[in-house]
């Protein structure tokens, strides 16, 4: 049995630990966890599990605004058709981004109009979406 005062303790330090997400639905999903008959640990995990996901979405969006691309491009979008000279294999591996974790450089050079802006907003945007930041 719930008490007015164990509620005030419990909301109280969901604040101090800034879990918005559990304080705003330990309840309802109490009520989901009742119905399912879930464990006491099946219930804790799923509040854990999705103010994680909420925390993770975030902090992309946060990386993602702090980065200011112009415009959000992918690789997805890139026309490999032009310029003929691209080494496709080679720029589809830096998006890998195993450049991040060996804290390496990457430069692209060439001429103007050869795509080297989208590559290079592609490969940040790929950057600040990946989970590499952030244990999954």
């Amino acid at each position: 049995m719930k008490t007015p005062q164990a509620e005030k303790i419990i909301d109280d330090q969901l604040i101090y630990l800034k879990l918005q997400y559990i304080r705003d639905n330990y309840e309802p999903v109490a009520k989901q966890a009742a119905k399912k008959d879930w464990t006491h640990v099946h219930y804790l995990a799923e509040l854990v599990k999705t103010e994680a996901d909420l925390r993770r979405d975030r902090a992309t969006q946060r990386r993602i605004s702090l980065a200011r691309f112009p415009q959000i491009k992918t690789l997805e979008q890139f026309k490999f058709s032009w310029p003929k000279k691209i080494n496709r294999i080679v720029v589809q591996n830096l998006f890998r981004l195993k450049f991040i974790e060996e804290k390496s450089n990457v430069i692209f050079l060439g001429g103007v109009g050869l795509g080297k802006t989208h590559l290079a907003t592609a490969l940040g945007y790929q950057a600040a979406t990946a989970c590499c930041f952030v244990p999954p």
